[in-house]
């Protein structure tokens, strides 16, 4: 195991064959490969980085490893391309900074350990970026911007330790986030509109976990405060419920969820009972001019005119019944009290939700 004291520059260095740097250790003040170019595998496997680290642009057209090593100080990728990595059980105990980086494989930080801010600011990914079993060390920054990427990239943080950690995502349109239960993700500092429509099992139609990853990061926008948030959560839950029951064996509940969305969104949106409101009024409109209404100041005349019957179902609906109008005997009746009845229902329902979107969680 050798080790490098002082200054060591690689910088514009070309590598044509395999390069060994395993359980290496370098020391002094810092070490620059910066622009170099290995053209064969490189290996740096349980290295010891005690000082700033630079590759800023070098190219790794080989595999490149990494697993295990420590960087102990800055580590800056900026610039680099990368065929396929591996940083597994990596320890940053330094700032780690990767903007402008171009993957051209898979890159794994399984295992691999944060300690400071981290920048993922990547210029271009072909492939994946495995964050599983990953820790984020609490109020560190994970910084991952793929919003110029055209291919379809996976993001993996399947078992991540994201515990207070600040997450910015600015992602392609083709970019999916892989999230599970089984992360630990509690206050983790994330907008909403950085994941919609980038959650993979919603993608992939698997509704069923959808719903569950769902369910988390509702669970994590209340704990932080964001209640717009977490009632866009909510809903796609909900949603992801709904289309998960779109089968023969669970048409009741698939039934049941599409009525209540239609109705009022679940509780998250008050325009849709508004809208539920003037479609009931309209239809017990043409009930009512189907079966006439007696207009008590005309001496009991029978009026099936568009607007009477209008205004007639309005005041029924909202049971205020002042009296100049009434419903005739037979159907009429009928019609009044049960939209009287469901009047009632839907002007609770509007208070409700109402309620619930302007703070009443």
């Amino acid at each position: 195991m050798a080790t490098i004291e002082g200054n060591a520059a690689f910088t514009g260095a070309t590598f044509k064959g395999d390069a060994n740097w395993n359980g290496a250790t370098f020391e002094g003040e810092e070490i620059s490969f910066d622009r170099a170019t290995f053209k064969g595998n490189t290996a740096f496997f349980d290295a010891n980085f005690k000082i700033y680290t630079s590759f800023w642009e070098a190219t790794f057209e080989g595999y490149a490893a990494f697993a295990g090593a420590t960087f102990e100080g800055d580590a800056d990728w900026d610039g680099a391309t990368f065929g396929y990595t591996v940083f597994e059980e990596a320890t940053f105990k330094g700032n780690a900074s990767f903007i402008g980086a171009t993957f051209k494989g898979d890159v794994s930080f399984e295992g691999a350990t944060f300690e400071k801010d981290t920048e993922f600011i990547v210029k271009n990914i072909k492939k994946n970026m495995n964050f599983a079993n990953t820790v984020f060390n609490p109020r560190k920054t994970l910084e991952i911007n793929t919003l110029d990427i055209v291919n379809e990239v996976v993001i993996n943080f399947e078992k991540a330790y994201l515990e207070n950690v600040y997450l910015e995502l600015i992602l392609g349109e083709k970019t999916l986030i892989y999230f599970t239960t089984e992360e630990i993700f509690r206050n983790i500092i994330i907008k909403g509109n950085q994941i919609k429509n980038h959650i993979l099992q919603e993608e992939r139609e698997d509704f069923e976990q959808a719903k569950e990853v769902y369910l988390l990061l509702k669970n994590n926008f209340h704990s932080i405060g964001r209640y717009e948030d977490e009632s866009w959560t909510f809903k796609k839950e909900k949603d992801m419920e709904r289309k998960s029951n779109c089968h023969f064996k669970s048409l009741h509940k698939w039934l049941w969820s599409c009525f209540l969305n239609g109705l009022f969104g679940y509780g998250e949106q008050p325009g849709k009972v508004i809208t539920s409101a003037i479609i009931i009024i309209l239809i017990f409109t043409f009930l009512f001019m189907s079966s006439g209404i007696s207009d008590t100041s005309m001496g009991g005349f029978t009026s099936k005119i568009f607007l009477d019957c209008v205004y007639f179902s309005v005041i029924t609906f909202t049971t205020l019944g002042y009296g100049d109008f009434r419903p005739l005997e037979g159907c009429g009746r009928i019609f009044a009290g049960t939209e009287a009845f469901i009047g009632a229902l839907m002007m609770a329902l509007f208070v409700y939700t109402f309620a619930r979107r302007t703070g009443g969680r």
